[in-house]
């Protein structure tokens, strides 16, 4: 994308070992630790691969659309840090006077005696995210920074 082309634009350099493939609006970042995929649907952006960066640009110089091409650079930026290196969440279990027990089934985190509650919480597991429960602590591993944190926030 040349400066005749686009009124407003931001470069992201890639890392060596990190492929990027741009097919119209969807972006698919591989690396080390896995692949993933998202599609920008926002008509006012191009996105384009220029050797080892991708440029993202408007041809729309409004501050709205400015602030779209940088959250398409924020998203692109947060997924090559998630496939080099990956995101990890550590919470501490915490409690006054009754004990919580914390225990991964499934796709789900199961939250006992809960403030001496009878019932069992459940929390849902966002995607392809790795949860290990130990006795004070909650460790969520993963890629994607939006399914990491909103286990957490689960």
């Amino acid at each position: 994308m040349s400066k005749e082309d686009s009124l407003y634009e931001q470069r992201i350099e890639i890392p060596e070992e990190v492929q990027v493939e741009v097919d119209g609006k969807t972006v698919k970042v591989s690396g080390p630790k896995g692949t993933l995929e998202r599609a920008f649907p926002e008509p006012q952006t191009v996105i384009n691969l220029e050797g080892n960066e991708l440029v993202a640009g408007t041809h729309i110089a409004r501050k709205h659309t400015k602030a779209l091409v940088g959250t398409v650079v924020a998203h692109v930026r947060n997924m090559i840090v998630g496939v080099t290196l990956g995101y990890t969440y550590e919470m501490k279990v915490v409690y006054s006077h009754f004990p919580i027990n914390v225990e991964v089934k499934g796709d789900e985190v199961l939250i006992k005696n809960f403030i001496g509650e009878r019932g069992v919480r459940t929390a849902r597991i966002m995607g392809d995210v790795d949860v290990k429960a130990r006795e004070d602590e909650v460790i969520i591993d993963g890629i994607d920074i939006e399914n990491v944190s909103q286990t957490a926030a689960n």
